[in-house]
């Protein structure tokens, strides 16, 4: 993605628009935005850009997150649950 600096950020809006939809873009999204966050937060870039990369990857992250039970008392353990 390049330094801070560079990081254009309509390009990641836009981004981040489409990939929060399906779960294999939110994953290298994700990725994307991490790394730009970590750039940001070493470079002490503006907080603005910082706070908004810290939103997105709090969105993404529960958009890449796996939605199958993990209660093994539940009916629906290991397939998607309306409980959770």
């Amino acid at each position: 993605m390049g330094p801070v600096n560079e990081v254009d950020p309509a390009k990641l809006e836009a981004e981040f628009a489409v990939s929060r939809k399906e779960k294999m873009l939110a994953h290298n999204m994700l990725e994307k935005v991490a790394r730009a966050l970590f750039e940001a937060e070493a470079a002490s870039a503006d907080a603005s850009l910082i706070d908004r990369l810290d939103i997105m990857q709090m969105v993404l992250t529960e958009a890449a997150k796996e939605n199958v039970c993990t209660n093994a008392k539940c009916p629906h353990y290991n397939k998607k649950c309306k409980m959770r």
